[in-house]
């Protein structure tokens, strides 16, 4: 049993580190331009204006500078968050007394 909860343990850590890296490279360009809109408020029309100037200056790497500490937060976030989410599940399945399979509700 506890090879078990230990595979499933993995599963839900690897889930949320995939999860947390999916959040950050997509979100990372919108996060980007918000910080250069509220930092320098006159200096873009809006966000279509910011991203346009941004890739002008930059290149597309621009978009992405900044991105380690929100790449390492999330996934150290989502990966405990997922795995305790699984450890809850399993708690809830011995006290309830249903099989491992059994979805819960």
């Amino acid at each position: 049993m506890r090879i078990n909860s230990a595979i499933q343990a993995a599963i839900d850590l690897t889930a949320g580190a995939a999860g947390g890296t999916a959040c950050v490279v997509t979100g990372q360009p919108f996060d980007t331009a918000k910080v250069k809109m509220q930092t320098f408020p006159s200096m873009y029309k809006g966000l279509v204006d910011c991203f346009v100037k941004t890739y002008k200056q930059v290149g597309f790497r621009g978009f992405y500078k900044g991105t380690t500490p929100a790449l390492v937060a999330n996934i150290a976030e989502n990966s405990v968050l997922f795995m305790c989410y699984g450890f809850c599940q399993q708690i809830v399945r011995r006290i309830v007394g249903v099989d491992r399979k059994t979805k819960l509700r």
